[in-house]
């Protein structure tokens, strides 16, 4: 597939920001010296210190260079060395590693190696745990799977990050993209007594507003009767507003979808037939609404088919137009409060023996506020909401790849709408480790503990207000493809042209309400023990049994309706407010800088419609049409591997060589709504997994390490496929059915690569990896009538809406045609990859020169996987299965970090650019007229300056996203309609710590 490149720098701000760099390191010239490093603690071997960020990227290059496998690592001495808002930003920087970003432009999810969030298993102190947060639906709603939600944490809490790319039968099978380790501080880290005290605040452009970030550590450690005893503790707290503002279009529907346009008057099929009761006639599309469509212009729209990829044999008219579903510019306001906690205590009784208990807390705390100015009756059907098919076209222009870049409509229903949405994740762990040698040869660890993260949503209201029928609408992206001019016909700013009340007798819309609550729950249980026994010099032998459960539960609550009406001496005025200075970032002219808006404080003082009952009709939960599944995972595994160090032909061999079983029973329930009751569903899977890992290191003369690994792995399917639920969307007329008797996906990996640490701390390498995935798990998208899909009729239902004939008449009944999405099973396919990595200090240079350092990595990844894009369809003429070949979703083929850094005893300064290229969204398959969702290539520039005022005191400042850089959404590979535009301005954060 073809995707439009974007630059992958923005060369002036990036000179800017390496001019200022330069000209402050000048202005320490006179000061420069070599970072030194202070002797580590001759009674811990395992210390790790570290006084600086180049001082930090030595030592991780030392963890990479001892390592067998193929192992990146991040490191820092203390709290507040990162210079990321959380985890996943920090992680970027690693090769390979890409970022997904969620709303307010904030780093979320990673991808490793082209493969997303959902086949990176991530542990913390050594227990796998999950992290789920919200967002916006259209940046995926709330996470539901197992991908890792990074945002959650705050990265001062963490003071190691390893990305583990390959396997090995000691570590947890789980992961096809790699297994990342995140390690708090130990009291054992520090030498002796440590205290760090640091703060910030925060500023972003685009929200024009200040806040807080406090950061403090305390450690200490002490000799007793009873032996060396540490304790710890450290904490990360802060607020910040995140505002984000563009455009989105919610979906991209036919011209012929929803029952078509208006037809003009005498056309030859007249569009929609007479209806008495919503005043259709020969003349009219509605009462008061005249056919004022013109012939050219809808003949020009209705002329267009698309036979959506074979799989319709009589396109209808219209099918190869593509509309906005709901055309809309949205601002949306994220207040979040976040906070860490860790805990840690280790004992070390004698030189044999330790034992370690940590525990660490989190909570992200998020208020989001979304307002729309929209065009809503794009997505609406005649018998729900006398919607599009009492619209008139008037004008309409498509470019010349076919994407309707312009139209004017008379009929469109205006639309604002507010939304506030409160969710909080709450982590929380504890895990007890230790181990003890028996002997010099014998070696025994241990490790329990859990997991337990909690994402509760106890709120999340929309309100709407609608103006119907008016005339002049139109967008318009000729002048720009991102953010079209929307021309709402009427005067936006007036909330008296909006009205909020019950809806007519004639299907007519006067604004609605609608409520959620849900609450996802990830509990992970891991005992672990492993025996170690050294057989000689060349040769150590290990052993190790574990039993883990993992349990997702689920549940959300739909509530809504149309039929309240404003009490007397309430007025529009008294339900809303002006949202003002919008718009100013989208660089496109007659985008509104203001509209009348709901005020979600003001409406619930009027109607409080999260009382949740009768005396506010439509505020009840529908527990019939409730989501409420679980899925329970019971592993028990146990391993077998040696680790072998021979000396032979002048070279150095060394790895390990072992197998890994383990037993899966995957149990799935979920509540079916069976003729009004809500029923449990169940499915069982069990399956038995051998995975075989070799690790294979060669150390050849002058530095140079050549690495070979090859293993079995595997992925689990995420639980919400797992889950036997069925879902209807009755306004998009798609239909989701769970499957828990999905395999896992499996793979067989290869890796080979070579380092060269060509001179002190520094390291260049190239690699290739393989990946053979045997089976894959994707969903499949086919069309079928509602009622041969055995599901209950129920489902249809909500707000009061009729399946039988009444009004107001339900959008999708049991005759309709919908598209049905579920996971199956498929074949795999191979993806391949190169990756290069460089850290290169500048010490070769003279005087303060020396001090400059490079780190530079860049990753190419190619995937072909064919995916089923429609199943046979007993509703059409037989069919051969058909499919189309693409990348991996969520895999972008290439990308790549650029760090320059400066540091000296007193100053320290580093400008970072991370790029990934376009990447799949979904494989869409043409059965709703497009081929994919894509998401545009992107590049963040972010920057860290410090000085130390005092040996104990620093001051600093960062920059993040300095160009702005938005996130686009496209619709389809040939059109690219503008699915979703958004930027979230830039961020800077000054702040002080204080350490001694």
């Amino acid at each position: 597939m073809s995707t439009k490149k974007r630059p992958a720098f923005q060369p002036t701000l990036i000179h800017i920001a390496v001019i200022a760099m330069l000209a402050a390191a000048q202005a320490q010239a006179q000061e420069a010296a070599p970072v030194a490093t202070p002797p580590v603690d001759p009674n811990n071997d395992t210390v790790v210190v570290v006084t600086g960020f180049r001082a930090s990227l030595n030592s991780a290059l030392n963890t990479k260079k001892n390592s067998d496998g193929i192992v990146d690592v991040i490191k820092a001495e203390d709290i507040a060395k990162f210079p990321d808002a959380n985890l996943a930003e920090s992680l970027q920087r690693v090769p390979g590693v890409a970022l997904a970003r969620g709303d307010g432009g904030e780093g979320k999810q990673i991808t490793v190696r082209g493969l997303n969030a959902g086949f990176t298993r991530v542990r913390i102190n050594g227990i796998e745990g999950v992290a789920a947060t919200g967002a916006s639906d259209i940046n995926g709603s709330t996470n539901r799977g197992r991908g890792f939600d990074f945002s959650v944490f705050a990265s001062e809490l963490f003071n190691s990050l390893e990305v583990r790319k390959t396997s090995e039968a000691a570590v947890e099978e789980g992961s096809l993209g790699a297994t990342v380790d995140l390690r708090t501080a130990r009291p054992f880290d520090f030498k002796g007594r440590t205290v760090s005290i640091g703060g910030q605040e925060f500023h972003n452009d685009l929200t024009d507003k200040t806040q807080p970030r406090v950061t403090a550590l305390l450690s200490d450690r002490w000799d007793t009767p009873y032996g060396k005893v540490g304790a710890l503790i450290s904490g990360a707290w802060s607020k910040r507003r995140a505002t984000e503002e563009g455009y989105e279009a919610v979906e991209l529907l036919s011209a012929s979808a929803d029952g078509g346009f208006c037809s003009p008057l005498g056309a030859a099929v007249q569009n929609p037939v007479n209806t008495p009761s919503k005043g259709i006639t020969a003349a009219n599309c509605g009462f008061g609404q005249p056919r004022t469509s013109v012939p050219a212009a809808y003949n020009d729209v209705m002329s267009r088919l698309d036979n959506y990829g074979g799989t319709v044999a009589n396109p209808a008219a219209g099918s190869g137009a593509f509309a906005p579903r709901i055309p809309r510019y949205r601002r949306s306001q994220t207040d979040y409060e976040r906070t860490g906690i860790t805990n840690s205590y280790q004992w070390r009784p004698n030189a044999d023996t330790e034992i370690n208990l940590d525990l660490l807390y989190g909570k992200f705390a998020n208020t989001r506020y979304d307002n729309y100015i929209e065009a809503i009756s794009f997505g609406r059907t005649l018998g729900a909401a006398n919607g599009k098919p009492q619209t008139s076209i008037l004008d309409a222009h498509f470019d010349q790849n076919g994407s309707w870049d312009y139209g004017k409509f008379d009929g469109v229903d205006v639309r604002t709408e507010g939304l506030v949405d409160v969710y909080t994740t709450k982590f929380r762990q504890h895990v007890v480790s230790g181990s003890h040698k028996f002997s010099d040869t014998v070696k025994m660890d241990f490790m329990a503990g859990s997991s337990n993260s909690n994402l509760n949503e106890p709120m999340r209201a929309t309100v709407q207000l609608d103006a119907p029928n008016v005339n002049g609408f139109s967008w318009d992206f000729r002048n720009n493809r991102n953010v079209p001019t929307l021309n709402f016909g009427m005067d936006i700013t007036n909330p008296n042209n909006f009205s909020f009340a019950p809806q007519d007798a004639d299907g007519t819309v006067h604004g609605q309400f609608v409520g959620r609550y849900l609450d996802t729950t990830n509990k992970l249980q891991t005992t672990a023990v492993n025996l170690s026994w050294e057989i000689n010099d060349n040769l150590t032998t290990r052993f190790g049994l574990s039993k883990r459960k993992n349990t997702w539960s689920n549940i959300e609550l739909a509530s809504g309706g149309n039929g309240l009406t404003l009490p007397a001496g309430v007025t529009m005025s008294s339900i809303t407010r002006q949202l003002t200075g919008f718009g100013s970032g989208l660089g496109g002219s007659g985008v509104p800088s203001s509209w009348a808006a709901i005020d979600l404080d003001k409406f619930r003082q009027v109607y409080d419609i999260e009382c949740h009952c009768s005396a506010v009709s439509g505020s009840q939960y529908n527990l019939l049409t409730q989501n409420n599944r679980q899925v329970e995972e019971k592993i028990d595994a146990a391993y077998g591997m040696v680790d072998f160090n021979y000396d032979l032909l002048g070279i150095t061999w060394r790895g390990n060589l072992g197998v890994r079983g383990a037993d899966t029973t995957a149990t799935s329930t979920a509540l079916i709504n069976v003729n009004g009751q809500m029923q449990p569903n169940t499915g069982v899977k069990k399956y038995r997994d051998w995975l075989p890992a070799l690790n294979l290191t060669a150390q050849l003369p002058k530095d140079v390490f050549l690495r070979f690994s090859a293993g079995k792995t595997l992925s689990r399917p995420e639980y919400v496929d797992l889950a036997p639920s069925a879902s209807v969307s009755t306004t998009s007329q798609a239909v989701t059915i769970g499957n828990p008797n999905l395999d896992p996906i499996r793979a067989k990996t290869y890796d080979l690569q070579a380092e060269w640490y060509y001179a002190k701390n520094a390291m260049v390498s190239l690699g290739y990896f393989h990946k053979d995935i045997g089976t894959f798990i994707q969903t499949v998208n086919e069309r079928a009538v509602y009622s041969s899909l055995g599901l209950p009729n129920d489902l249809l239902v909500f707000n009061g809406c009729s399946i039988t004939g009444a009004t107001p008449a339900c959008p999708t009944l049991p005759s309709s045609e919908v598209v049905v999405s579920r996971k199956v099973n498929t074949p795999g396919g191979p993806l391949n990859g190169m990756e290069f990595n460089l850290q290169a200090p500048f010490s070769f240079l003279p005087g303060f020169w020396s001090n400059f350092g490079l780190l530079a990595n860049a990753t190419h990844v190619k995937s072909r996987i064919t995916y089923i894009t429609r199943v046979d369809n007993p509703t059409t003429p037989a069919n051969e299965q058909l499919t189309q070949v693409a990348n991996f979703t969520g895999l972008s083929p290439n990308t790549h970090n650029l760090t320059l850094y400066y540091e000296d005893q007193k100053f320290s300064a580093r400008v970072s650019a991370a790029y990934r290229s376009a990447y799949i969204l979904s494989v869409l398959g043409d059965v709703t007229g497009a081929d994919y969702t894509t998401v545009d290539g992107s590049t963040n520039v972010d920057m860290s300056i410090s000085y130390n005022l005092t040996p104990n005191l620093r001051v600093s400042l960062e920059g993040q996203n300095l160009t702005d850089t938005p996130l686009r959404y496209g619709r389809d590979n040939q059109r690219n309609d503008t699915l979703l535009y958004v930027h979230s301005g830039r961020s800077f954060v000054v702040g002080l710590n204080y350490k001694f």
